[in-house]
């Protein structure tokens, strides 16, 4: 089942707790001891916008931390952009996550209702380029002008970027040429187990030694 329908139906029937317990218990369970040998790699945690607002989530991956060794900066916590709307609601909350060591991320930035003014108020980490601006920026001129002042836009509040849903190399050197460090999508690799995954961390120096 797609994320888009049991997702707003965890919502629904109160259930999103338990759903973003068992994300959380299986990343340090499938990744703890990988992150704790690591301090340089870190996992991004997405989360429900009604689950974000409780802070009960802080005192979980508090105990998980501590419990696996894991620093607080190799754990970030991404939410939609609808879900920072009300701006005097979510400051104090990504205030508490960020004091707690933990990043923010805005999540599809771009499809959204955020604005300027709400955007410096917030105080988040990360901006995520969505992927529809990304797919298209190299061939459809509104992507392009959309990208560019995006990434402007973080930039300007020293932001960190990250494009989402890069699939081709032309889309790649687009974006490094206007200081996006940080991509993801099928172009590096599709989505794997964690044991595969940690397998092509290791192996990922290696090939970016022989791609040049």
């Amino acid at each position: 089942m797609n994320p888009a329908e049991f997702i707003p139906l965890a919502e629904k029937e109160g259930m999103i707790g338990q759903v973003t317990d068992y994300v959380i218990d299986n990343v340090f369970r499938d990744l703890g001891a990988y992150l704790a040998t690591h301090a340089d790699r870190y996992v991004s945690i997405n989360l429900s916008a009604s689950d974000f607002h409780t802070s009960r989530l802080i005192a979980r991956t508090n105990q998980k931390t501590e419990q696996y060794a894991v620093r607080p900066q190799q754990i970030k916590f991404e939410v939609t952009e609808h879900a920072f709307l009300d701006v005097d609601k979510m400051t104090p909350i990504i205030l508490a996550f960020r004091q707690a060591g933990y990043e923010v991320a805005i999540d599809d930035f771009g499809i959204g209702y955020s604005n300027l003014h709400n955007l410096k108020s917030l105080n988040v980490d990360i901006l995520k380029i969505d992927k529809s601006f990304v797919e298209t920026l190299t061939t459809h001129k509104t992507s392009h002008l959309i990208a560019e002042h995006i990434i402007e836009l973080a930039h300007s509040l020293g932001l960190k970027t990250i494009a989402e849903g890069v699939e081709t190399e032309e889309q790649v050197n687009w974006l490094r040429k206007r200081g996006v460090r940080y991509c993801q999508g099928w172009f590096f690799a599709k989505a794997m187990p964690p044991q595969v995954f940690m397998q092509w961390m290791e192996q990922l120096p290696a090939r970016e030694l022989t791609r040049g």
